[in-house]
């Protein structure tokens, strides 16, 4: 299960709740379910990728400028990249001065592993720089090794002894390394700890990552992570039925949380009698509940519902047309496509919504059709049919 970003006001990014939802599912949808709008979706892994990218071509220069701008995952692998090379210089100035602490418990933790100074001064600066970046793979290493080397009450009570409010790093491994050992009631301390305004959000979350449902109850946590964490156990009705109360209470963002998990866990019926409970507001152009749901009963073979909620509780024209399309309607989807070009301001959506519907043309034979619209002067339309037809590009 993703993890969440909740804020102590209780608005949260609740795409991140259940997981995105429609992947990760079993159904075959019978048409592309892009959205309609940007979104977030996958940022963390294509963030990845690109870093990987980069090592992969050798292009370091755009990598140190991604780490230099704040992207943690290209930080990280810079500093292994430099720890390899022996550029310790440099991989000093990445690690920076900052967390001294943790870079000193760090150094004695690391001491007995690593052969060489140079080695050691690397290895600490490389991990300090991952759980800087809370690399999660990061924290575990760390935490076994304390573990092997019985050295966790060591390593409490060197982080509790001069606590730095800034060092958020060091920070988090002590709410960690205070749970290994079972000590909740310092934990929940350090969640009412003033002088961090982060404590009780990072507290919180790490006890929903654990799946830590009373002492998140406890705590008074957000819904959204208390959910989350009952997921996590497989307690889904449970999370369902936690999220449903908060709707039912009129609770800003509820409806859209419990949407995502019941489409999520591909409970069609549900979701879509959850969507239909709430009366529909044109304005919300930023929820995907309704996309998600036709999604969901695409996959399950009921292509019908999806239109129907694509028609009522749109816009998501390409898709709409899409699923007529597929059911044998042409003639309505190009009505819809239409209709959407006439409606939308910005030039580039209409040149998108132009592109699909030229190649719905094709897809379905009709070429007249095409060849009509082109001729009308519409450089989308003209681009695919000379394309179609592997004739030149008649724009140039």
């Amino acid at each position: 299960m993703s993890s969440m970003r909740v804020d102590e006001g209780g608005g949260a990014d609740r795409r991140a709740a259940t997981g995105p939802a429609g992947r990760g599912r079993g159904g075959r949808a019978s048409v592309d379910w892009g959205r309609w709008f940007p979104e977030r979706r996958g940022y963390a892994e294509d963030t990845r990728r690109y870093v990987q990218k980069l090592l992969d071509e050798g292009r370091i220069e755009e990598l140190r400028s991604a780490a230099l701008t704040g992207t943690a995952p290209a930080r990280a692998r810079l500093a292994e990249l430099y720890a390899e090379q022996g550029r310790i210089e440099e991989l000093r100035a990445l690690a920076g001065t900052g967390n001294a602490r943790l870079a000193l418990l760090l150094t004695g933790t690391l001491a007995d592993t690593t052969a060489g100074q140079d080695d050691l001064e690397a290895a600490v600066a490389v991990l300090k720089v991952r759980l800087e970046i809370l690399e999660k793979d990061a924290l575990d290493q760390l935490i076994q090794l304390l573990r092997a080397q019985d050295r966790v009450e060591e390593a409490i009570a060197f982080l509790q002894a001069r606590p730095e409010e800034s060092d958020y790093a060091g920070w988090h491994l002590l709410v960690h390394l205070l749970l290994v050992q079972g000590r909740i009631e310092d934990v929940r301390t350090m969640a009412g700890d003033g002088r961090r305004p982060y404590a009780r959000t990072l507290v919180t979350g790490v006890l929903a990552e654990q799946g830590r449902i009373e002492e998140l109850r406890a705590l008074a946590a957000p819904y959204p992570l208390v959910a989350q964490a009952l997921v996590g156990q497989g307690r889904v009705d449970e999370a369902i039925a936690l999220l449903q109360e908060r709707v039912d209470a009129n609770e800003e963002y509820a409806h859209g949380f419990l949407i995502d998990l019941l489409v999520s866990q591909e409970r069609a019926d549900q979701a879509l009698s959850a969507l239909e409970a709430k009366s529909h507001n044109p304005y919300d152009v930023t929820s995907t509940g309704p996309l998600d749901v036709a999604r969901l009963l695409d996959e399950q073979g009921r292509a019908e519902e999806a239109i129907r909620i694509l028609r009522t509780r749109g816009p998501a024209p390409r898709q709409l047309a899409a699923l007529l399309a597929g059911q044998g309607r042409t003639d309505e989807a190009v009505k819809v496509l239409d209709r959407a070009m006439a409606d939308v301001k910005h030039s580039s959506v209409v040149e998108e919504l132009a592109e699909v519907q030229a190649d719905l043309l094709i897809e379905h034979g009709r070429i007249d059709e095409l060849r009509a619209r082109a001729e009308t002067g519409h450089r989308v339309y003209a681009v695919r049919l000379a394309a179609h037809l592997g004739e030149p590009d008649p724009t140039r």
